[in-house]
């Protein structure tokens, strides 16, 4: 089975989720978690990567070709090739012929030398030798001999400087995953109880952050950024969310919900009615939200039915891209027919929905 390897990098600001068939030994990994920014590596047997259309917009997905390379380059080796020493025959009629000069020459020069070589016969020797050699290659001058005797002059052998080849070796880097830092959410209203932190009654404003950019998607809440120093047991209200959370910072499960709708007392306002002049035209805006979304009766029912086959689910749009706690689900984008009650997970969150009409009011932000 061919295989390649992916790079994909979560653009937006919620986590993402994919699946894939793995390239080492054919197992399913389901439901990868990639965090806002975060970027991560996957061997991939061809045709297995699994990304839900809803997050399409906000990943990046990189296809780094076959894996493993089928033509992997070798690394160049410089190899020295031994130049064979010519054999000297010696003239019958020795003669005293001096040492041909060697020059090795580290710059190339163009200009013709001129030697005046001296020999025991005292027959001078003017030898014309033009230099045009290049860097790091011994030049060798052999020097005639004007002498009536045919003499055999041994040819030195050059010295062979090896040429340093850059070794091109690829080298293998890992790219580091980022850590998601932790949002802070400031004057968040915190009491002993739902209806106090809800009414501002009791209680006190404080600076809270959170391990995921959407308050009632978060699971541990925590004073500082790092996450040592955790929230405390109590409630939290922001934004009109409200969360009950244990000693440890952590979510109960489910408890996420919209805080309670206080009536107002009437007040006698007079009415100025004012005749408008100019109607402006209405602005396009985006009327639902689409989401990929495992259902079932249980928790463990939705979360798996993600894993396997997820259905195509509508939002409103009240609280931005989500879900959110107090939004409505819907089978259909015009938004006319409501889910049924039950569990909907987009693979790492459960949303409960109640009372018929399709509406979330409970949140499990690591149901599964």
């Amino acid at each position: 089975m061919a295989c390649s390897k992916y790079t994909l990098t979560n653009t937006g600001s919620t986590i993402v989720n994919f699946n894939y068939r793995r390239c080492d030994d054919s197992m399913w990994e389901y439901q990868v978690q990639l965090n806002p920014g975060q970027t991560k590596n996957a061997w991939v047997i061809n045709g297995t990567l699994d990304l839900a259309d809803v997050y399409l917009p906000y990943v990046s997905v990189i296809n780094q070709g076959i894996f493993p390379p089928t033509n992997p380059t070798p690394t160049p080796t410089a190899s020295l090739t031994p130049t064979p020493t010519p054999s000297i025959t010696p003239s019958e009629t020795p003669t005293n012929t001096p040492t041909p000069s060697v020059t090795a020459s580290e710059t190339p020069t163009n200009t013709p030398t001129q030697t005046q070589t001296p020999t025991n016969t005292q027959t001078p020797t003017n030898t014309s030798t033009p230099t045009n050699t290049p860097t790091g290659t011994a030049a060798v001058t052999p020097t005639p001999t004007n002498t009536g005797t045919a003499a055999v002059t041994p040819t030195p052998t050059p010295s062979i400087t090896p040429s340093q080849t850059p070794t091109d070796t690829p080298s293998s880097t890992s790219t580091p995953t980022p850590t998601l830092s932790r949002i802070l959410f400031s004057s968040v209203y915190s009491g002993s109880t739902s209806l106090n932190a809800c009414g501002n009654i009791g209680g006190s404003l404080i600076n809270v952050y959170g391990n995921n950019s959407s308050f009632d998607l978060v699971n541990n809440f925590s004073l500082n950024i790092d996450g040592s120093s955790p929230a405390g047991a109590g409630y939290l209200e922001y934004n009109n969310y409200v969360v009950e959370i244990q000693s440890d910072g952590d979510v109960v499960a489910f408890s996420y919900t919209l805080c309670p709708t206080l009536t107002p007392t009437p007040t006698n306002t007079p009415t100025n009615t004012q005749t408008p002049t100019h109607t402006p035209s209405p602005t396009p805006t985006r009327t639902y939200y689409q989401y990929s979304l495992g259902t079932g009766s249980t928790v463990n029912l939705a979360c798996i039915d993600f894993s396997g086959a997820p259905n195509t689910i509508y939002g409103t749009v009240s609280g931005g891209i989500g879900p959110n706690v107090g939004e409505f689900l819907y089978y259909n984008s015009s938004l006319s027919t409501p889910v049924i009650n039950g569990y909907y997970s987009n693979g790492t969150a459960v949303f409960e929905v109640t009372g018929g009409s399709g509406e979330i009011t409970g949140v499990d932000p690591a149901g599964c």
